[in-house]
């Protein structure tokens, strides 16, 4: 460590600070030091983090940030020095004092720390402008980058906005922005204590950095630093189909297309099952995705969908009708979740069908996947899945009853279509439910028809 302190004094006297050869003088003088050995070991440790930060101090919007680093740096060599020349009585009487002055130039220290997001966007800028054009990245041209902390850390503001949270999993998804003027960034941060984390992050992260497709989130970089795992995805502004269909967007106070248009809701319908269709029929290999549901279907700039949450997808193994696999995201086995993958544990692409079916529900009824009902016979509330609570209805030729909001007459002929499709998806044997290409067939009628 010694010998990268002292390398970079040069660079920093150019800068017209000295922090250089004060950060040397530190090192010299906490090698010499006679008491107090473990406190000044740990304040130059806290002096080789700012070290890191000498070579990019000639810039000029660094060089106001670090204004008090020489003060701060001074006045720890001053207390380090000290430490080599007292005996052991005048240790023990100053000890209490001795541990305040380490303390006070800890705190110090870390505000001058405080600078390392200002010089990582001086880093990360000057990385990305010297690859490629804001244009390109705005294009999708940053695909594949590998991120360090520091720069997620500046282009997310230190995690400063959190655009979701699964309870279940502790992962986070925040906002970011890469350059200043750059591509607005969707920055997942998974729970490595979680079990399977791991596998889910290497899985979303090759599975999905090939993908290209309008209605399909794309990769467009990745952390795996200082033990770290996140993705960097495009930023979706109108946030979930979960959010806007259940009143959790930040912009539910004022009317959402997705509530308010029943053609809106069908075109977020088509664009996901056309986002499936190419998963399974396009791709290449071929891909389950395993967690179709809202949440997973974000909304961009103009209430397109993206099909997002590719934790628990899998590779399509050739050749064969389904395939044992753990899928993190249907594993619950709740309302989205196949039955006969959870009686069986295979997957298949029909179990994605299964999903987009609970996803017709959801958008055409406005309920959760699990709705609470109150049971006569139980004479209390109890919890069912939505197909469960809407497919008798649907089935008895009483799409009324379930519908969310009362369509316009002309609308409820193309709505019935969704439905009928909709119970097709939620048969029970996947043989028995409709090919992805049927059910986008199904979809643009409906459309067309709206």
């Amino acid at each position: 460590m010694w010998d990268g302190l002292e390398s970079a004094a040069t660079v920093a006297q150019l800068v017209g600070l000295d922090v250089g050869g004060l950060i040397t003088m530190i090192g010299q003088a906490a090698r010499k030091a006679r008491q107090n050995t473990k406190d000044c070991e740990h304040l130059a440790r806290r002096v080789g983090m700012l070290a890191e930060l000498v070579p990019h101090l000639q810039d000029p919007e660094a060089r106001r940030a670090v204004a008090g680093l020489k003060d701060a740096l001074v006045e720890a060599h001053q207390l380090i020095a000290s430490c080599q020349r007292r005996g052991l009585t005048s240790q023990l009487f100053s000890a209490s004092r001795q541990a305040d002055r380490f303390r006070d130039v800890e705190r110090k220290i870390e505000t001058c720390v405080t600078i390392i997001p200002v010089i990582g966007y001086i880093g990360i800028t000057r990385r990305l402008d010297g690859s490629q054009s804001q244009s390109q990245l705005s294009a999708g041209g940053a695909e594949d980058r590998e991120f360090t902390l520091a720069e997620i850390a500046v282009a997310t503001n230190n995690f400063a906005v959190v655009l979701s949270n699964d309870a279940d999993t502790g992962t986070k998804v925040y906002k970011g922005r890469l350059l200043q003027n750059g591509p607005e960034v969707a920055v997942k941060r998974l729970n490595r204590a979680r079990r399977g984390a791991e596998d889910a992050f290497f899985a979303e992260q090759h599975i999905l950095s090939p993908l290209r497709h309008d209605r399909i989130v794309r990769l467009l970089g990745t952390c795996a630093d200082d033990g770290e795992r996140m993705l960097l995805t495009q930023y979706m502004p109108n946030g979930s189909l979960h959010d806007h269909l259940h009143g959790h967007h930040l912009s539910s106070s004022s009317a959402s297309p997705v509530t308010a248009s029943w053609r809106t809701r069908v075109q977020v319908l088509l664009g996901t099952a056309r986002a499936v269709e190419h998963l399974h029929c396009h791709a290449v290999p071929l891909i389950i995705h395993g967690n179709v549901a809202s949440s997973n279907v974000l909304l961009d700039a103009a209430w397109a969908p993206r099909l997002a949450g590719f934790g628990a997808s899998v590779w399509r193994a050739a050749g064969v009708d389904s395939q044992p696999v753990e899928v993190a995201g249907a594993a619950s086995c709740g309302g989205y979740a196949d039955p006969e993958y959870c009686g069986t544990g295979r997957i298949r692409p029909a179990s994605d069908v299964y999903g987009l079916g609970v996803l017709m529900l959801e958008v055409l009824t406005g309920q959760p996947p699990v709705v609470s009902v109150w049971d006569a016979a139980k004479q209390g509330v109890v919890a069912v899945t939505l197909a469960s609570f809407a497919l008798p209805s649907i089935q008895a030729g009483r799409l009324g009853d379930v519908l969310d909001r009362r369509p316009a007459p002309q609308q409820l002929q193309p709505l019935q279509l969704v439905a009928n499709m909709a119970a097709r998806c939620l048969h029970m044997q996947g043989g028995s439910r409709p090919a992805i290409s049927d059910v986008v067939a199904n979809l643009e009628q409906a459309l067309r028809l709206i």
